[in-house]
């Protein structure tokens, strides 16, 4: 059973309050195939984001309802279903259909139905919440359309490619686009090319794309996308199948409670050592990772793994340069 999806873990959560064996998060992972860390913010989101009344029992060591009227039929929006709300009224404002805007109204009041704080509908969120640059806006400046039509026919492409990090040159590539994700505010493609590789694109390097008319030599000997991997996972920007490294930095005080208050990664976990926050998340080592280390400035106090300093030392190193030719 596929239970990758915060909604179907809420459902095997579900099936095991109501056969009353108290489950936990360890069942909860166990069951559906994912780390204990992900089961417990599942719990933690039904709990405290969408109000499941779950008590934890000691002496079963295991969650139960306090409430044997409760349903689960219909799950208020949390966090990310409001997002995703407020991105189609954004569509909706593009397009001129009043269908669309009644479907979307209907899912609305599915939504809402049960959040007794909710008392406002979808126009008057969007007249309270504007964004510069909005996710919407990014995916229509690649044509993601045009990239998930040529994913679905299976259609051979040449790709013209530049990484500002990674060449100098323009590269090539043909094969296959296999998959998208977006992450950051940032699309990324998983493309099967013709000798055989996977390769992770940031689709806003590419620069040409050529539909070809057979299949490139030996892009049938690309191997299947693995699905069940762990590190199939977001790590600051980087969509990879590289397996990622356990990334930690302790931040002192005061910046680490302002830290403490952010999301960096959907797996991160927070620890404290006095005042000081201990974080730990999976990353592989990129760009975005420098940047986000580097803008805690002398508030961070310790990087493990230490390799990572060696890269973060000769982006310190040439801002010291800078300094020093002023």
């Amino acid at each position: 059973m596929d239970t990758s999806t915060f909604l179907k873990r809420s459902l095997v959560f579900q099936a095991e309050l109501q056969r009353n064996s108290f489950p936990n998060a360890s069942t909860l992972a166990d069951l559906c195939g994912c780390s204990r860390s992900t089961a417990v913010r599942t719990i933690d989101r039904l709990r405290y984001e969408f109000g499941v009344p779950l008590e934890y029992d000691e002496s079963n060591r295991g969650y139960y309802l306090t409430r044997s009227d409760f349903s689960f039929a219909s799950l208020p929006p949390g966090r990310d279903e409001l997002v995703v709300m407020i991105l189609l009224g954004e569509l909706l404002n593009l397009i001129d259909d009043a269908s669309l805007q009644s479907a979307v109204s209907s899912l609305w009041a599915h939504l809402t139905n049960g959040r007794s704080d909710v008392h406002y509908d979808l126009e008057q969120i969007r007249g309270r919440f504007s964004s510069e640059t909005t996710s919407v806006a990014k995916l229509a400046d690649v044509d993601l359309l045009r990239l998930l039509n040529l994913s679905h026919k299976g259609q051979t492409v040449k790709v013209r490619y530049r990484s500002p990090w990674r060449h100098e040159e323009d590269k090539e590539y043909s094969g296959l686009f296999e998959r998208f994700h977006f992450s950051d505010g940032i699309l990324y493609a998983m493309f099967a090319d013709s000798r055989g590789r996977h390769i992770v694109l940031n689709v806003s390097f590419i620069k040409e794309i050529v539909e070809l008319d057979a299949l490139p030599p030996r892009a049938v000997d690309a191997q299947p996308v693995t699905q069940g991997k762990d590190y199939w996972l977001e790590g600051f920007g980087v969509w990879s199948g590289t397996q990622p490294l356990t990334v930690e930095v302790a931040i002192s005080a005061p910046a680490s409670r302002y830290y403490a208050a952010q999301s960096w990664h959907p797996e991160q976990e927070d620890s404290w050592d006095g005042d000081t926050l201990i974080r730990r998340f999976p990353s592989i080592p990129s760009p975005e990772l420098n940047r986000r280390i580097l803008s805690i400035g002398r508030f961070v106090r310790s990087v493990k793994p230490e390799h990572i300093l060696d890269e973060l030392l000769r982006d310190v190193e040439h801002l010291g340069a800078l300094c020093r030719k002023d």
